[in-house]
């Protein structure tokens, strides 16, 4: 049995293995043309990022709506009433930032990505 527990627990250690984040360091395009293309690339993923928050009001509207219906449903004393709203995930501008980042090495410029340990064991120890 013993044996059993040991196996099981360096299986859960292995699972917590080291957390990394990456971070992108940008070297803007030589050109002139290139930096002018660079503020566009920064025009469209403002609008990326506006677009996502866009839908995350629309999202918290349509359930705020649907909370007015469910509560107008029960006091009528409906005997059906159903709760429409759906959950809204956080805004996640990851698919806005990587399309900068395309644009901007199509621009000209050079994108280098930083890779950091952040957590070790995944246990807030940070890294060794």
């Amino acid at each position: 049995m013993i044996p059993g527990v040991m196996i099981l627990m360096l299986v859960a250690l292995n699972a917590c293995g080291p957390m990394y984040k990456t971070e992108y360091m940008l070297e803007p395009p030589a050109t002139q043309q290139g930096q002018i293309c660079v503020m566009q690339c920064e025009q469209n993923r403002t609008h990326c990022k506006n677009d996502v928050e866009s839908a995350l009001k629309d999202c918290k509207h349509r359930n705020e709506i649907a909370g007015i219906k469910l509560e107008s449903c029960i006091k009528a004393g409906e005997t059906t009433c159903y709760d429409t709203r759906t959950s809204c995930p956080p805004p996640n501008f990851e698919q806005c930032n990587k399309e900068h980042r395309y644009c901007y090495q199509s621009c000209g410029g050079k994108v280098f990505p930083q890779i950091t340990c952040v957590d070790s064991w995944g246990w807030g120890l940070g890294c060794n």
